[in-house]
């Protein structure tokens, strides 16, 4: 027997055959600051919602994921967590030294109303941030949009970083969505193959599928420079692979 769908039963059907496998925002912006060389993630919120996000990823990638976080009490939950940030920040650069911290906020964090840019603004005047050093700050709720907005809104404040000089570098912006390290490596075979020279934002490849060398190193080989990230800006154009990243550059 011959059985028929209407439309809308079959687009019923496909929506039950996709696994949206859901998660929250900060899982998305701690793997995109993970593609940043040098980079220490950074969690604006509990210890308990930083040490969610390291083991889900921890496991997904069976890679140590290195995060901070800024250990919010009952004080800074109802007094803020400036305080929290601006230690954590002097306690980051002085013991781990890192080339950046990618700051990302968590429901708790959002809900009382932390601003970040003013925050880091603060940090800077008062020397927090060591000469040579960044901060990238990104608003990231977990009770609006999923790891994939997270993540996108995490590389718009990597594109915010750049520092246009005028001069093109001739190289073309490419960044790849949420895909696996695998896929960004060969995003970049591929073109390397056509002799296009790229810089790719975020790039995990060499983070998280990278090699067992046998020695301790705090921040892998891998991952785009801050100097590149500077220069997105002289690039000669930008190619944004999936909706949501399109999206974010196109902002």
């Amino acid at each position: 027997m011959l059985l028929r769908h209407t439309p809308k039963e079959i687009s019923e059907r496909k929506a039950l055959a996709i696994n949206p496998a859901k998660t929250c925002q900060p899982i998305g912006a701690m793997y995109a600051a993970l593609g940043i060389h040098g980079c220490l993630p950074h969690s604006h919120g509990s210890q308990g919602c930083c040490a969610y996000y390291r083991s889900t990823l921890t496991r997904h990638y069976k890679e140590p994921i290195s995060a901070s976080t800024s250990s919010f009490t009952e004080g800074a939950s109802v007094f803020g967590g400036q305080a929290n940030l601006m230690q954590a920040l002097n306690n980051i650069f002085t013991v781990y030294d890192p080339e950046v911290v990618a700051v990302h906020t968590t429901c708790l964090s959002e809900t009382i109303g932390e601003d970040l840019p003013q925050i880091r603004k603060k940090a800077m005047i008062e020397g927090k941030i060591p000469e040579g050093k960044y901060v990238l700050t990104a608003s990231t709720p977990s009770y609006a949009g999923s790891h994939v907005t997270g993540f996108s809104t995490m590389v718009k404040s990597m594109a915010m970083a750049a520092e246009p000089t005028g001069k093109k570098n001739g190289k073309v912006n490419l960044i790849p969505g949420w895909v696996e390290p695998a896929d960004m490596e060969e995003l970049k075979r591929i073109t390397g193959l056509l002799g296009v020279k790229t810089i790719m934002f975020p790039d995990t490849s060499g983070v998280l599928n990278g090699p067992l060398s046998g020695e301790y190193r705090m921040f892998p080989e891998g991952g785009v420079t801050m100097a590149e990230l500077l220069s997105t800006g002289d690039s000669i154009g930008t190619l944004a692979l999936g909706e949501w990243c399109s999206a974010a550059a196109a902002r």
